[in-house]
């Protein structure tokens, strides 16, 4: 059987993208140039361009829709190079019709316009060319940190100088191709230093530079004359060893984060890539099947290659069958994304107008040999099509996957592994594996049904996985809040019935409506295989640690937990509109008998929300207002009001406003206020009121300049709450779901999520800092 699998590399697959979109140039008399880009699919809702030149997500500008798609026209220099993707109803796309692309860094590419190249009249304008572009993400930033309360005795309150910190970041990248049709990606990284550890509670000193800092005894750890004199003969003596706090040959900055290169020829295309290289990302049909933060090799081994077919392949196949085939195969040694095992994965698929046919399998192997040492295989297929239905179209997807693992749990700690989640490099959520074929429990499955006119539209869906259904090359990791395995397939042993739909009574009025029914697949009892080898292989440190994000609804015997998502928007004006959302729950699960003792909880307590009473929750509600007058004065207005109430001790209340201003200026103001959850007394979820942080508040500007590369200098200061994002993320930028502040994801010891309410609690920062993206 294992021979077998050895070979099932010989089965490939499809990745079908439409070419919808197109842009265009025209000189202007002043001698700048006009550029109108076109995204061709009128069936889209709303369709946003985002580029280098409207600083992407944070300035995507409206399209505006004709009947046969969505246009936009903007002025720039002939000189002017632009990097852009659509956002289609809050999917980036890329232009596919676009002169040129670069590497994204994240398994993507930008499209990418030479305005010199297209005004030029030359017919080879859109050719690959040898050309190689230069491309950073750079930030650098001071940054003082303050305590509100002790560190000691959290009754004390005031605000004392903690320590004052050095930022920097910089990744620098070349793409483009070193020849004609040879593709390169480069990412050199110059610095990884953060201006504070992102646990939230301690400052442990492993990735900052240190100005001034005190323990939380209060002692000097390093004074102000000592943090001085190194800032001074670091900038003056070894200014890049410095800002990359780089003590030794090992672990260190600056290295190579990225090396992907390769040639296109007529018949085949080749890719390699190298350390923190991504693959190109794969979604042919409803799932991300290749992840886009998949890494060649963290550990600075590994790597892989991709083989697909090349543009007159593609179109002699077309021509003699009618058909569009997209085939390829990627032998590697990232199955772990370590770098340490051997592994593939291989697609081959067929279009034919509106209907895809696609199929994918993925392999790991041991760290000797490729096809040698099997440990899993994967074998997914799917296929989608699209019908003319009345005044709408149908659309009707299905995807399925079945996970065979040829080793056990136990067999991976044979093979001297710690623990299952560091033998798959941490991107997994399948702790345990039985070794043998169970069924539905290595089986996931996804069905998709959706109806779209202009009026409304809904979509339903039903999916399920299996406690051992796992996918290769999707990566699960807690460390950083990145769960695109679980978010694709849902997490370990549940089914889910989906609605989403949405009608426009008005044009000027949208209501939606999200209701899903969360259930167990099986019952997985105290004495079930599965759930003893799950338990005892989650008792290391690591996997205990995942196991507050896994929940494979071990003990449930029936029912479902509701989520329900409302959401009602409207269009004051051509210039003004708002929308509310919430988020509700209600959990109607019932246990096994003797699951309560194994628990050890009560029977009624089980299925409730942390310290609350009831089985139903009220955990989210957002308002947000937008506004873009025609004004000289103020350029765009947003305010949000966020009600937070998931916390099981305190529940947030947030106000958050905007405003844009001439000069690509941007203020923020923020206040919060925590109070009591009602149901929170309780020995275990217990308020206490001197301890408590009751007012936060946040203030930031931040300023676009045009000269030296477009950078965004920004100065803020927060208190009790941070509603900005983390410095490697662009911290000049709000941090918001919807109407409500985000949390954190701790990047140090205390490994986990950070609620909002508790983010930044006891704590205050003055920062000021400046960002490239060049």
């Amino acid at each position: 059987m294992k021979k077998l699998f050895a070979f099932i590399s010989l089965f490939l697959l499809l990745g079908i993208g439409s070419a919808f979109a197109d842009v265009t140039v025209k000189k202007l008399a002043d001698g700048n140039v006009e550029v109108t880009f076109f995204y061709g699919n009128p069936r889209a809702t709303e369709v946003l361009l985002a580029g280098d030149f409207n600083n992407w997500q944070n300035g995507a500008e409206a399209m505006t829709k004709t009947d046969k798609g969505f246009t936009i026209t903007k002025t720039f220099k002939a000189t002017d190079e632009l990097r852009y993707k659509f956002i289609s109803d809050g999917n980036w796309t890329t232009d596919l019709k676009a002169p040129d692309f670069v590497d994204d860094g994240f398994g993507g590419k930008n499209s990418h316009v030479v305005i010199a190249d297209m005004i030029s009249g030359d017919d080879d304008a859109g050719a690959a060319k040898a050309k190689i572009n230069f491309i950073s993400w750079s930030m650098f930033g001071v940054q003082a940190n303050y305590i509100t309360q002790g560190k000691v005795d959290a009754k004390e309150k005031g605000l004392d100088l903690d320590s004052v910190t050095i930022g920097a970041k910089s990744y620098n990248k070349f793409a483009g191709n070193f020849l004609p049709n040879c593709p390169v990606y480069i990412e050199i990284a110059l610095a990884e230093t953060e201006p504070e550890n992102y646990d939230g509670y301690d400052y442990a000193g492993e990735n900052q530079l240190y100005l001034y800092q005190k323990d939380k005894y209060d002692n000097e750890v390093v004074e102000w004359e000592d943090g001085l004199k190194n800032l001074v003969n670091g900038i003056f003596g070894n200014p890049v060893a410095y800002l990359a706090k780089t003590t030794d040959n090992w672990n260190t900055n600056p290295f190579l984060g990225h090396l992907k290169f390769g040639f296109n020829t007529p018949y085949i295309n080749f890719l390699t890539g190298f350390n923190y290289a991504k693959p190109d990302v794969r979604q042919a049909i409803t799932w991300k099947t290749i992840d886009g933060n998949w890494d060649a090799g963290y550990q600075h081994v590994g790597g892989f290659n991709v083989f697909s077919l090349g543009s007159k392949a593609v179109a002699a196949l077309e021509e003699a069958t009618g058909l569009t085939f997209d085939i390829g195969f990627a032998p590697n040694r990232t199955a772990d994304r370590k770098g340490t095992k051997y592994g593939y994965w291989g697609w081959a698929g067929v279009k034919k107008d509106d209907l895809v046919i696609d199929f994918q399998t993925n392999g790991m192997y041991g760290n000797d040999y490729l096809f040698y040492d099997p440990v899993e295989h994967d074998f997914i297929l799917g296929a989608k099509d699209t019908f003319a239905a009345g005044d709408g179209k149908l659309n009707v997807a299905v995807q399925g996957l079945i996970a065979t693992h040829q080793k056990s749990s136990q067999d991976i700690k044979d093979d001297g592994a710690s623990n299952t989640t560091d033998y798959f490099g941490y991107s997994t959520d399948v702790f345990y594996r039985s070794g043998d074929f169970d069924g539905i429990k290595n089986i996931a499955a996804n069905v998709q049904v959706g109806y779209k006119t202009d009026m409304f539209g809904a979509n339903v869906e039903y999916r399920f996985r299996g406690a051992q259904a796992s996918m290769l090359y999707l990566r699960e990791n807690h460390d950083d809040g990145t769960f695109d395995l679980s978010e694709t397939l849902g997490n370990v042993n549940t089914q889910r019935i989906a609605f989403n739909g949405f009608i426009n009574p008005l044009e000027a009025l949208s209501i939606n409506l999200g209701v899903e029914a969360e259930m167990a697949l099986e019952t997985l009892d105290t004495d079930d295989d599965y759930t003893k080898g799950y338990r005892d292989n989650i008792e290391d440190w690591y996997a205990t640690r995942c196991s507050a994000y896994v929940d494979p609804h071990l003990g449930i015997d029936s029912g479902a937990e509701f989520t329900f998502n409302p959401a009602v928007s409207y269009k004051i004006t051509d210039s003004m509109s708002v929308s509310v959302a919430a988020t509700l729950n209600y959990n109607a699960f019932t246990y096994t008998k003797g699951w309560e003792e194994y628990k050890s909880a009560e029977s009624d307590d089980i299925a409730k929300y942390g310290a609350s009473d009831s089985r139903f929750r009220f955990k989210k509600a957002g308002l947000t207002f937008n506004m873009t007058p025609d004004s000289d004065i103020v350029k765009g207005v947003n305010v949000y009001y966020g009600l937070d109430m998931s916390n099981e001790v305190r529940y947030f209340n947030t106000l958050v406003g905007q405003v844009m201003f001439p000069g690509d200026v941007t203020a923020n103001l923020a206040f919060g206020i925590k109070t009591e959850n009602t149901a929170s007394d309780g020995d275990v979820y217990k308020f206490d009121s001197d301890k408590n942080n009751p007012f936060a508040f946040a203030v930031g500007v931040s300023k676009r300049f045009k000269a030296m590369k477009k950078p965004t200098l920004y100065a803020q200061f927060v208190y009790n709450m941070d509603p900005f994002k983390h410095f490697g993320d662009g911290q000049d930028q709000l941090n918001m779901n919807g109407a409500n502040v985000k949390g954190s994801w701790a990047k140090g010891a205390e490994v986990g999520d950070i609620d909002p309410v508790d983010w930044y609690d006891g704590r205050a920062a003055l920062r000021c800092g400046i960002r490239w993206d060049i």
